[in-house]
């Protein structure tokens, strides 16, 4: 069934019934197959963005993480669906942290939101460090996209992000406080969004992105360079 014949009105339906399915186990997902020959078929198209699951002392730090992770995606090429209101849905029942669904099967999330796949994400660091005069604010994180189709995780990546935040006053006092004002005024949403860059960019096109090749032009690349060898 076409992608779009699920409105996104029924959302409110499908969050319920997957609720329900958090009391199912997950099945163990095996190791990460070829990429390339996963990201050419046609059922990889839509990603569902699920809240992180926060491994931080940050409260705040998987909302303002979670805002960053659809333009990265949407770029690469894929349709995500609307991250602010499947995350408003899921947080209705009381869903506000992604460890929560760690339990439940991903294909629930095809039967009950059409999605191809789901990215799930991991906050390892949201801090901030002084030493002395000098300070740092550090973003990292863990990603996996997970085929509803197989359940298997089709794409990995690691990802850590820092900042020194030290002063450059000449005397022991102004960089002490210039090391705690940059600190205290370090945003982390720039952090976030070069952190998803170079995470991603491990990421093969989608079928939305202008460089993404099929398997049949891949293929006929292959025999053409064959060709010009011989």
């Amino acid at each position: 069934m076409p992608l779009r014949s699920k409105p996104m009105t029924h959302l409110k339906t499908v969050v319920l019934a997957l609720v329900v399915a958090l009391t199912l186990s997950a099945c163990a997902s095996s190791a990460p197959p070829d990429e390339y020959a996963y990201f050419n078929s046609p059922n990889m198209r839509s990603v569902l963005v699920l809240p992180p699951a926060n491994r931080t002392t940050a409260a705040q730090a998987p909302d303002l993480f979670y805002t960053s992770l659809a333009v990265p995606l949407t770029r690469a090429g894929f349709y995500v669906f609307p991250s602010q209101l499947t995350q408003q849905l899921l947080r209705d029942q009381g869903i506000i942290d992604g460890a929560q669904l760690e339990s439940v099967d991903p294909r629930r999330f095809y039967e009950l939101f059409g999605a191809d796949m789901v990215l799930q994400t991991t906050l390892v660091a949201w801090d901030t460090s002084y030493l002395v005069i000098g300070g740092s604010v550090t973003v990292a994180a863990q990603y996996q996209l997970v085929s509803t189709h197989t359940g298997e995780v089709v794409w990995q990546a690691n990802e850590r992000q820092s900042v020194n935040t030290g002063g450059d006053s000449s005397s022991l006092l102004g960089a002490l406080l210039e090391t705690a004002l940059n600190t205290a005024q370090q945003d982390y949403i720039p952090l976030a969004r070069e952190m998803n860059r170079r995470a991603f960019s491990s990421l093969p096109h989608g079928p939305y992105h202008p460089r993404f090749i099929s398997a049949a032009e891949r293929a006929e690349i292959l025999r053409s360079a064959q060709d010009d060898a011989r």
